[in-house]
């Protein structure tokens, strides 16, 4: 897959489905009208807000293979799951939601912050058939 910049790696487009799943994520806000075996996120106006944010830098890392952006969508994203569950404990809800909205946000925000410290990929693929027998 290449992308503006040239080849995006396995990170770029790990990154990518993170943003799109933040953004869908968002989507909970409207969750109260659902079915309650459908309502597992409980997330208010201020946390889809971040999270819709927050996805559409982690998005745009992952098309320009910005390990920057991908890093503050991170912060973004795990500094929300913090004060959400710093709320949680003083009995308010920074994020509008409960424990699901913390969840939510601190599981993508980690993971956005795996990707953007973990070592760069190598230049060139391992390829299994060239080398020593």
């Amino acid at each position: 897959m290449t992308s503006v910049f040239g080849t995006s790696t396995a990170y770029d487009r790990g990154t990518v489905v993170i943003g799109a799943a933040a953004i869908v994520l968002a989507g909970f806000v409207f969750g109260t009208s659902l079915p309650t075996e459908f309502r597992f996120v409980n997330i208010g106006l201020v946390g889809a807000s971040i999270l819709v944010a927050a996805g559409i830098l982690a998005i745009v890392s992952g098309i320009i293979r910005s390990r920057l952006l991908r890093l503050i969508a991170g912060t973004l994203l795990t500094g929300a799951a913090l004060l959400q569950l710093v709320g949680l404990a003083l009995s308010v809800r920074p994020l509008g939601g409960d424990a699901s909205a913390m969840a939510v946000a601190g599981g993508l925000g980690m993971a956005l912050l795996a990707l953007s410290l973990s070592p760069a990929p190598p230049a060139q693929p391992h390829d299994p058939t060239k080398g020593r027998p």
